[in-house]
């Protein structure tokens, strides 16, 4: 059997809803070469099982239980456990569209790239949901602009030997783990290539339950040391991971939609006009 040139690497808690979700769009991709590792973080409810429904199924596939969890931590299992070339990560409540690595092969192979993510959309038809997807999109073709590491942490793209020169993700980063590696590999030359493609399903799931506001806040305590110090502060609290959250998920109120769609639209006209 010919070694894969891809590993899809996912951490995974609690997430036996959404998992089998983001497996079934692996099993029906267009180019088949690549490898599935599935990194549980001691998971409660029925996420391994489902997990272990899928062994035989995906030809080069790993089901593997970590001792705890921790989203950076598990994405270090899964690259030390991965054989190929590439290294792909990808959150359990994200999706892949159906030629989603057949893209990021024809990109990767025509283009001078060592480290990326796309384009992403909503996991939902909302008007909402679809603007801030956008302004997501916009932010990360803006990001070399604004000189800010920017991209979708839900689904990133390294070369294995440049992950490894940097000892991968930082481990005491349990929030914003995947600007610090940005800025790491920036600092090593490494730039960053945001593939202008829609590839994924992006779950606004976090952002519904926590408010655009209370994330903005999140973000702004790592945002502003950074612009003094270039560094992404360790051992921020940002966000708890694992499905086990999003469970009792209540529907954002419309007026808080409207005022956040206008500051969206505001901040948009300010960092690209």
């Amino acid at each position: 059997m010919r070694k894969p040139s891809i590993s899809v690497i996912i951490p995974a808690l609690n997430e036996e809803k959404y998992l089998p979700r983001l497996l079934e769009s692996l099993l029906v991709q267009s180019d088949t070469d690549f490898e599935v590792i599935v990194i549980d973080g001691r998971s409660k409810d029925k996420t391994v099982k489902k997990a272990k429904e899928y062994e035989g199924k995906i030809s080069a596939y790993k089901v593997i239980i970590a001792d705890h969890a921790s989203l950076p931590y598990q994405r270090n299992i899964g690259a030390k456990h991965a054989i190929s070339e590439w290294l792909l990560f990808v959150d359990a409540d994200s999706t892949l569209l159906p030629y989603a690595i057949e893209r990021v092969r024809a990109n990767i192979n025509k283009r001078d790239i060592q480290f990326f993510s796309t384009w992403n959309k909503p996991d939902t038809d909302s008007d909402n949901d679809a603007i801030i997807a956008n302004f997501y999109n916009l932010l990360f073709d803006g990001s070399k602009t604004i000189k800010i590491p920017v991209g979708s942490g839900p689904f990133t793209g390294v070369r294995r030997d440049i992950f490894e020169k940097v000892n991968g993700y930082d481990e005491e980063h349990p929030f914003l783990e995947d600007a610090d590696l940005r800025n790491r590999l920036g600092k090593a030359g490494v730039s960053f290539t945001v593939i202008r493609e829609t590839l994924f399903v992006w779950s606004l799931r976090r952002m519904r339950k926590q408010g655009i506001i209370r994330m903005m806040q999140a973000y702004a305590k790592a945002l502003i040391p950074f612009l003094f110090f270039k560094t992404i502060p360790k051992g921020l609290k940002g966000y708890d991971m694992g499905g086990h959250v999003f469970r009792t998920q209540k529907k954002p109120k419309i007026s808080l939609l409207r005022s956040t769609e206008k500051k969206i639209r505001k901040l948009l006209n300010e960092v690209f006009e």
